[in-house]
C-alpha cells in the first residue's frame, strides 16, 4: 500500500486542521499571524500535519480529539524550526520573516497559541496531560538545542556521542510530542502512550538522519560548505583521525565519493534501517488498523526519496 492512496483521507483531516486554527478566538485577533501560520502549515507534508490525528485514531481515539492535538502541536512544531533557523543564523527572510527579531515574536506567539488551542479539550485530566507532554518535549528540544549551541570543538568520538544525544532531544522530542501526545488524546493506557512515543521518537531521528546526511548522496560539482555532520564524523572515525579536521575535496561529488570508498555510505545505510526497525517495533503493541498501517508505512516514504540506498534500507515484506 502506497501513502499516496491515503492522500485524500490525510487532505480531509489536514483541513479540519487549518479551520480549527483559523476558528481559534487568539488567531483571529492577530490577522498577519493567522495568515503566517495558515501559509506555513500548506507548505508542510500533509502526513506531517495529521501525524497526530493519524496516532490519535491509532489509539482508539476520535479524528476531532486528534484534530486539537494536531492544531496545536503544527504551531510549536512551526515555532520551533523558526527559531532553530534564526539561532543558527539561517533564517530565509520572506513576505512574513522579514527580520530575525520579527521571526522571534511570530515564534513566540505560536507557542502561546498552541497552548491556547489545547483549551478547547473539554477533558480536564486529558488536556493537562497533553500539556504536560507538549511541554516535556519542548523542553528537551530546546535543551538539545542548547547543547548544539553551547558545543565546543571537542575529539571526534566525544562529538559523535554528543551527536546522537542532541539529535534525540531536537527531533526525536519534537515528533514524540505529535505522536505520545496523539495516544493521550485518545485516553490510550500507559504502555501504548509511551510506544506511541518511542515512534514519534524513531521517527524525529530518522528525518533528522536524512537532512543531516544529505550531501553524503550528493553527486554535483558544488563546492562543500563545510560544518560538522554525521557523515563528516563516521569519516573521521573510518579512517583514524581523532580531532575534527575537514577533509582536503573539491566537490560534493568527491566527497560523496570518498564517502563511498571510506564504507561510511554502508554505515549511514545501517543506521537508517535501524531506526526504521526501531519505529516499526515500537508500533507492535497497537492493534490492527488502518491508521497502524499508515504509521508503518511513513519511515519508507522518507527513505524512497534517496535512490542510492532505497534498495538497501527499505523492505516492503517488514510493513
Amino acid at each position: 500500500m502506497r501513502i499516496s492512496e491515503w492522500d485524500p483521507l490525510f487532505q480531509e483531516y489536514a483541513l479540519l486542521v487549518i479551520e480549527k486554527i483559523q476558528s481559534d478566538e487568539m488567531s483571529s485577533a492577530f490577522s498577519d499571524f493567522t495568515h503566517f501560520l495558515v501559509s506555513r502549515i500548506q507548505t508542510i507534508p500533509t502526513w506531517q500535519i495529521v501525524l497526530p490525528v493519524i496516532a490519535c485514531l491509532a489509539a482508539g481515539g476520535s479524528v476531532d480529539d486528534g484534530v486539537i492535538l494536531a492544531s496545536a502541536w503544527a504551531s510549536l512544531n512551526l515555532a520551533s524550526e523558526i527559531l532553530d533557523n534564526v539561532e543558527d543564523n539561517e533564517l530565509t527572510s520572506d513576505q512574513f520573516l522579514t527580520s530575525p527579531e520579527v521571526a522571534s515574536n511570530l515564534a513566540t506567539n505560536l507557542i502561546f497559541s498552541s497552548f491556547h488551542l489545547l483549551t478547547s479539550i473539554h477533558d480536564a485530566n486529558k488536556a493537562n496531560q497533553i500539556v504536560r507532554i507538549l511541554s516535556s518535549c519542548g523542553f528537551d528540544a530546546a535543551y538539545g538545542q542548547h547543547r548544539d549551541l553551547m558545543q565546543e570543538r571537542v575529539p571526534v568520538e566525544l562529538c559523535l556521542n554528543n551527536y546522537w544525544e542532541n539529535i534525540i532531544l531536537k527531533s526525536g522530542s519534537v515528533f514524540r510530542a505529535a505522536t505520545q501526545g496523539g495516544a493521550v488524546a485518545a485516553g490510550a493506557n500507559k504502555m501504548i502512550s509511551e510506544a506511541l512515543g518511542d515512534y514519534g521518537t524513531s521517527l524525529g531521528v530518522l528525518l533528522q538522519l536524512i537532512d543531516d546526511c544529505r550531501d553524503a548522496f550528493n553527486q554535483s560539482s558544488e563546492a562543500i560548505k563545510w560544518e560538522i555532520s554525521l557523515p563528516l564524523l563516521l569519516y573521521l572515525m573510518t579512517v583514524g583521525v581523532e580531532d575534527i579536521v575537514f577533509p582536503n575535496v573539491s566537490s560534493r561529488a568527491e566527497w560523496s565519493n570518498s564517502l563511498q570508498d571510506a564504507g561510511v555510505i554502508q554505515a549511514i545505510s545501517e543506521l537508517l534501517l535501524q531506526w526504521k526497525t526501531r519505529a516499526l517495533e515500537s508500533l507492535s503493541s497497537l492493534p490492527q488498523s488502518r491508521e497502524k498501517r499508515i504509521l508503518e508505512r511513513i519511515p519508507s516514504l522518507f527513505l524512497e526519496r534517496i535512490p542510492s540506498i532505497a534498495n538497501e534500507v527499505i523492505d516492503e515484506n517488514n510493513i
